[in-house]
């Protein structure tokens, strides 16, 4: 039977902070798969899980293999639908932008993290005080696809300015980066929405 799990975001947060920057971090520590220029969603959903309770922060091997064992079987996540691993990038929900947005987004689902939209719209349309260490920003990459959502941040520090917030994520790594660098580039990152997940159910 599926139990509510409340969302820490200081979990999240510390775990988007320690593998932000894959490359250094050592390989007996490593829990899922990289995709190197592609992993923007598998970082943020790992971040995600991690929030959940699906991470035990530490970095004895002890703990590591708990950590490996959780999600060889599930720990936090929804089987079939919404899963990382560490031989493979894990499902379409769990990696892709548009497909993880539809997932954690959906009220009507029985179990699985969950979200909702408290903002989208152009740097201009949206107030950078209404985001929280935990939050999920996601922007169009005109680069990318222009007109559709391409890239996602982990926020781990909140603020009045873009300048104020700080930020995680992947392709490319970066650790505490100000959102105010991708503000300054408004015809690159062309829009943006934040997604803001509360307590959900999960089997285990």
């Amino acid at each position: 039977m599926a139990i509510t799990y409340d969302y820490n975001p200081q979990t999240g947060s510390l775990y988007a902070q320690v593998f932000a920057l894959y490359d250094y971090v050592p390989p007996e520590q490593r829990l899922f798969y990289y995709a190197q220029g592609d992993d923007c969603t598998n970082f943020i959903s790992q971040c995600v899980w991690a929030a959940y309770g699906g991470w035990t922060p530490g970095f004895s091997q002890a703990v590591v293999v708990n950590n490996a064992a959780r999600i060889r079987a599930d720990v936090r996540q929804t089987r079939g639908m919404w899963y990382g691993s560490k031989s493979n990038i894990g499902s379409n929900r769990w990696c892709r932008v548009e497909e993880f947005f539809r997932y954690v987004t959906e009220g009507s689902k029985s179990q699985g993290p969950l979200a909702r939209q408290i903002a989208q719209g152009v740097w201009n349309d949206v107030d950078p005080g209404l985001i929280q260490v935990g939050d999920v920003v996601q922007m169009v990459v005109t680069t990318y696809v222009p007109d559709r959502f391409g890239h996602g941040l982990y926020v781990i520090k909140s603020g009045p300015t873009w300048d104020d917030i700080l930020i995680c994520c992947h392709s490319d790594d970066r650790l505490g980066e100000p959102m105010g660098w991708f503000a300054q580039f408004p015809d690159v990152y062309a829009k943006l929405r934040v997604l803001r997940f509360s307590a959900a159910y999960f089997d285990s």
